[in-house]
């Protein structure tokens, strides 16, 4: 039989990541977000996903019903997609910042000869 608290608990887990799953994209596509505020988003993220992985081993250790495992499953997968759109968005902050360095093409003396 499930454990009252664990119930209550994935319940918790459960709203959290539908209401992420529902802001987090947006946050990322907003055009004036920082890398400082992605990073943090990313360590919140962790901890929901390192959350999610006690509770799974606790559940998983007191033989909790498989549908149940599943559901905590979904959640942690819900927090492990959004890890993944948050990584993806910082590696275009590396990119941009790759973009904005001066190309050879940009240099004016290029191709002039000076004989």
């Amino acid at each position: 039989m499930m454990n009252y608290e664990w119930q209550d608990t994935l319940l918790r887990e459960e709203d959290l990541a539908k209401r992420a799953a529902a802001i987090v994209p947006r946050m990322l596509a907003h055009p004036r977000v920082t890398l400082d505020q992605i990073s943090r988003l990313r360590g919140h993220i962790n901890d929901c996903i390192d959350r999610l992985g006690t509770l799974l081993a606790e559940m998983e250790d007191a033989g909790v019903e498989q549908v149940v495992l599943g559901a905590a499953h979904n959640v942690r997968d819900t927090w492990e997609s959004l890890a993944h759109k948050a990584a993806e968005r910082s590696r275009l902050f590396e990119t941009d910042f790759v973009d904005v360095r001066p190309t050879l093409s940009d240099n004016k003396d290029q191709g002039v000869a000076t004989h």
